[in-house]
């Protein structure tokens, strides 16, 4: 390791670290759909920290073939386009609004390359490109997320207060949707896709305070 940097690589990292910092505030505004039991929403700087601490555990433990420290990484830029279009919430959107919502994520992460740090923008980069196993792993994890922080919503849960969701059947039928298009997008990782199943059903079961099997 080298020490011996300039003035000017100095005023450069300063640079950085204010870029960073300031879009990391930007981001922390942009509110997503899933409520806290304190009704507060979630935002995407506490989701970002959620998908990391998710996803570099189902790495380790059950992909020891993918790169963890990758994973975390991916994990932390991966939505980092929101911070200029914001979130939105897919449960149950039609195809026209999820084009729509690709679309404009697609042309604010164009604008990003242009502005942020050189590790952070080869990050984006990469993880947009949807190549690597490392970034299609915390993509498909990401799924899980919405579902998981509505277990813990209580009587806040966003399926109910924002949506209209009524029954337990109506919520399964909407899980059972999204679990077919998951299989399609992501048919490499079977394990995921079986406890997403489980998440999913304690999801439906807590939000109706359904015990039954």
């Amino acid at each position: 390791m080298s020490d011996n940097y300039s003035n000017e690589d100095a005023k450069q990292a300063h640079d950085y670290l204010l870029d960073l910092s300031r879009l990391t505030v930007r981001f922390a505004k942009v509110e997503r759909a899933p409520r806290y039991p304190s009704g507060d929403r979630e935002n995407d700087v506490e989701h970002s920290f959620h998908l990391a601490l998710l996803a570099t555990e189902m790495a380790a433990d059950y992909y020891p073939e993918l790169d963890v420290g990758l994973v975390a990484q991916y994990s932390i830029v991966h939505d980092l386009p929101e911070s200029y279009v914001g979130d939105t919430w897919t449960f149950g959107i039609s195809d026209k609004d999820r084009a729509k919502k690709e679309k404009a994520e697609k042309e604010a992460a164009e604008w990003l390359l242009h502005e942020l740090p050189p590790h952070t923008a080869q990050l984006l980069k990469r993880y947009e490109e949807q190549v690597e196993p490392e970034a299609r792993f915390v993509r498909f994890v990401d799924k899980l997320t919405p579902a998981i922080i509505n277990i813990m919503a209580g009587d806040a849960n966003t399926f109910v207060q924002d949506h209209g969701v009524k029954t337990i059947e109506e919520l399964r039928a909407g899980h059972a949707a999204r679990a077919e298009k998951l299989q399609k997008m992501f048919p490499e990782f079977p394990f995921i896709h079986q406890v997403r199943e489980l998440i999913s059903d304690t999801s439906a079961k807590h939000v109706f305070k359904d015990k039954t099997n």
